[in-house]
């Protein structure tokens, strides 16, 4: 088939409003007909329409795809956005000019535009800005086809799509990866390569970004940047501000030709600058109601370009090729903005499961060790050997990460309710992190030098050292420096190790409150129910919450045992009957959480206080939407969903009408389909958690007998009927047969 004699522009517009799947399936041959004019007329609208640009942000729903919800077309769909894919080799293409693509500076966060229009940007956009002539501003950035793609596609990672489309609230669950997740993953490890003498891959050879031809004056900078601190290197302009835009041009444009890492530099650039520039709010105590808080989405990308920038900045120190200056930078360049980020995120984020995704984030950054190109290629890391002790540079360039996130951490864990088994992982994880072998000494040693006071810390000015690089100027005009191994950090630790000892005193008697009710649940079942149950019922929730709070103890006292050891704190003999009075007394207040009156000191509730007064608002969702267990085949699970819908949305009216009847044929329904229920789940619509509900009727649910229990005595009973009336079909009619007994007993005792 040949398009020579079509307009191959206005297809490919037409194009852009067909099914995606079409879409990926022609564009490919579109383009490889298209000529160098028809591409470059048609490829803003082409990548505008990519990442919604002007349409709301959704696109073509890279954001939204999973392999779950696109099944059939998601391998398609990723091959046509490959690094080596279609959409990218156009972008090849349009390199062999001096094509140039105007990107609007009012589409940047707007700390970046700020920061521009100051004249404070590095010498990477020192040629690509556009200034107008009249207003003395930037109004726009001079890209080539790479930088013009690849810089939506970094922006279009911080539409806030989670308030707006529904495709995309299903992608908050820690377990699902968007397209959009894979492809950023593959963008950089192909451009940040972590091989210590990787090339960026396809090589362009000797294609270069084409020198700006007006060249541009440098702006006197406003005032000085309150977080950013612009790293001294050859690839940035420094302090001296008198150098002409020709000179920084001529400088990029000789290191491209020199190491062809262009696309690396920009990379680096455009994630970093655009990622941690996330509008949080600079002050979250006055701007909580008007900022939104990110996604879990977003932070989990975040978290993927921290590893590929600490894999790719690890491998300088034997690196032999023309990336090593690139990746010295790296790492400084991220710790500029890394603070701030990270340090609003957390003191705005709720308290609850969703925490432990911006943790791993922290954790992530702090341990660079992690993510190295040793451990790709040989053993795994082994934290029982150490830190190598070429990281101790990083962990004192980055001390405030370590020491500061910290204490402003404590004060949000010491308010979680620890007799509750998630509130215990985040916990864990956290002890685990910092009580890696000679980490804690590593960390104080980089304090008392960052302090300047190796004899105590009897006081908290800093005395600058020459052996520290200290880019956390700006941290002090905000607040005050507190040390992770002072005194006053001591003493909160020893209280919240005497919480978390108040907490396993209530799970004991919550596990020994459990096992009694469950003991006289059971001796309250005839022999028959008990033998039915133990032969097909599935685990009853009772039995899967024991076996949730029996692992807790182990997980406290593994924590109680790693805070003593990390701030070489003697644990307190403390007995139970020590704790009794305090358990009793916080059990006798009357306080609660949801006090009307205009002061409430959070610092007096308990975890008793806390479960008592949220015991209303848990969330509760609809059994048959839970997620797939381990027990359960996920394909039949989504086959029996899909199934029961069918059946309540053909006979809901007239389950829900003759689900409260009297006569028999009511209790017969009662005992086949699933009570009326008000779901509840916590969302987080403007950046609050919220409460949502919604009201359930009785339904029916085919989810049980998706189980394997289920499914093996669905094969026992073919076996069965075999070897008995060799017809494995009557098997199944005694089975059947065998079910209709019981739940026609159930209905007449009921």
């Amino acid at each position: 088939m040949t398009f020579y004699d079509e307009d191959l522009t206005s297809r490919i517009l037409d194009l852009l409003s067909a099914p995606i799947v079409q879409r990926v399936h022609e564009l490919p041959n579109l383009f490889q007909h298209c000529s160098l004019r028809e591409l470059q007329d048609v490829f803003p609208a082409l990548v505008q329409s990519i990442f919604g640009v002007g349409t709301g942000g959704f696109g073509w729903g890279l954001r939204g795809s999973t392999k779950e919800n696109t099944s059939g077309c998601f391998d398609l769909i990723y091959t046509f956005f490959a690094p080596q894919g279609p959409m990218l080799r156009v972008c090849y293409r349009l390199l062999n000019d001096a094509i140039k693509f105007d990107f609007s500076i009012n589409m940047l966060p707007p700390k970046l535009a700020q920061l521009m229009q100051s004249g404070h940007y590095s010498r990477f956009y020192a040629d690509v800005l556009n200034v107008d002539p009249f207003r003395r501003q930037v109004a726009s950035l001079s890209l080539n086809a790479f930088d013009y793609y690849m810089l939506h596609f970094v922006i279009h990672g911080t539409f806030p799509l989670h308030k707006w489309y529904p495709a995309a609230l299903q992608v908050q669950n820690e377990r699902v990866k968007t397209l959009y997740f894979f492809l950023t993953s593959d963008y950089l490890g192909t451009f940040l390569p972590s091989h210590p003498d990787g090339v960026v891959i396809p090589d362009i050879g000797n294609i270069i970004k084409a020198p700006q031809p007006i060249p541009v004056q440098p702006m006197q900078p406003v005032r000085k940047p309150r977080f950013l601190k612009i790293p001294q290197s050859s690839l940035f302009a420094g302090d001296d501000t008198n150098a002409t835009g020709n000179s920084n041009q001529m400088a990029r444009n000789e290191e491209s030709m020199r190491a062809c890492d262009w696309r690396t530099e920009s990379v680096l650039h455009f994630f970093i600058d655009i990622w941690f520039n996330y509008e949080i709010g600079e002050n979250a105590k006055y701007s909580y109601a008007t900022q939104d808080i990110p996604s879990s989405e977003f932070i989990r990308h975040v978290r993927v370009l921290i590893k590929h920038i600490h894999a790719f900045a690890n491998s300088v120190h034997i690196d032999h090729s023309g990336l090593a200056p690139l990746r010295k930078i790296a790492q400084p360049m991220m710790k500029a903005h890394i603070y701030p980020f990270i340090k609003n995120i957390f003191s705005r984020w709720p308290l609850d499961s969703s925490l432990l995704v911006v943790l791993e984030l922290w954790f992530s950054y702090i341990q660079p060790w992690r993510y190295t190109y040793e451990t790709q290629i040989s053993i795994p890391h082994r934290p029982e050997f150490g830190i190598h002790s070429r990281y101790d540079n990083f962990i004192q360039d980055n001390i405030v990460m370590y020491t500061q996130i910290f204490v402003n951490l404590l004060p949000r864990f010491k308010r979680l309710d620890f007799t509750i088994y998630r509130n215990c992982i985040m916990m864990q994880r956290l002890v685990k992190v910092f009580s890696q072998p000679m980490f804690m000494q590593k960390i104080l040693h980089a304090e008392e030098v960052y302090l300047g006071n190796t004899l105590g810390y009897e006081t908290v000015h800093r005395h600058n050292t020459s052996s520290v690089i200290t880019d956390w100027d700006a941290f002090f005009h905000e607040e005050v420096y507190t040390p992770l191994f002072g005194q006053e950090v001591v003493a909160e630790i020893q209280e919240f190790i005497k919480t978390i000892y108040v907490s396993r005193v209530h799970l004991q008697h919550e596990i020994n409150r459990t096992r009694h009710y469950m003991e006289e649940k059971q001796n309250s079942l005839g022999l028959f129910r008990k033998l039915f149950a133990s032969c097909f019922e599935e685990v009853s929730p009772d039995v899967l919450k024991l076996q949730e709070l029996t692992k807790i103890p182990d997980f406290l006292d593994s924590i109680i045992n790693a805070l003593s050891e990390m701030f070489k704190i003697e644990l307190p003999n403390i007995s139970v009957e020590e704790l009794e009075p305090i358990i009793n007394r916080s059990s006798q207040l009357n306080f609660s959480i949801f006090d009307d009156s205009n002061y409430f000191d959070l610092s007096k509730i308990t975890p008793e206080m806390m479960r008592r007064n949220t015991a209303n608002i848990t969330s509760t969702i609809d059994p048959a939407l839970e997620n797939i267990h381990s027990y359960e085949c996920p394909f039949i699970v989504r086959f029996l969903h899909t199934v029961s819908n069918e059946i309540n949305n053909r006979y809901g009216d007239g389950i829900r009408r003759n689900y409260n009847r009297s006569d028999f044929y009511g209790k017969l329904l009662r005992q086949l389909v699933l009570p009326p229920m008000t779901a509840k789940w916590f969302d987080r619509p403007r950046g609050i958690q919220e409460l949502i509900e919604k009201p359930l009727p009785a339904r029916v649910c085919l989810r049980p007998m998706a189980s394997y229990r289920f499914l093996f005595v669905v094969f026992l009973s073919f076996v069965l009927g075999y070897i008995i009336w060799h017809a494995p079909s009557l098997g199944i009619l005694c089975l059947l047969l065998l079910y209709v007994v019981y739940f026609l007993v159930l209905a007449i005792f009921s």
